[in-house]
Parts: structure tokens; sequence; C-alpha cells
């Protein structure tokens, strides 16, 4: 199954800023209409890669089993 790469930018944009607010002592954190869309935009698609990957997993452990033979001691 081929994946397109997640666009994170918007998150990463949001961090940027939160982190300088944080540093600088900032008392709120503005955004855009258009940073705020887009920043949803981009939770949703790693929520969905999120659920996708937990659904893919197999329901189902795989048991090893291991067998020891000291030899001749």
């Amino acid at each position: 199954m081929s994946r397109n790469p997640l666009n994170t930018v918007a998150i990463e944009a949001f961090l940027d800023s939160a982190r300088i607010a944080t540093k600088t002592q900032q008392r709120e954190l503005r955004l855009t209409a258009r940073e705020y869309r887009d920043l949803a935009d981009g939770i949703s698609m790693v929520l969905a890669r999120l659920v996708e990957l937990q659904d893919s997993k197999p329901t189902q452990e795989e048991t090893i089993t291991v067998n020891m033979d000291g030899g001749k001691l």
C-alpha cells in the first residue's frame, strides 16, 4: 500500500509559534483563519493515518518458539 507523505507544515509552524510565545511569555497566541484551518487539516490527516496504522496491525500476535540444545557438555 503506497502512502503519500503527510504535510505537517501547519503543525510545525504552530508548534514553533507556541514555543516562541512561551519563551517570550506571551499571554495569547493568535491564528488567522487560514492558519487554524490548515492546522485542523494537518491534525486530522495525522490522526487518520494513526487510525489507519492501528487498523492495519495484525490482531493476533505472532508466537515464536525457541528450542535450545545444550549440546555435549
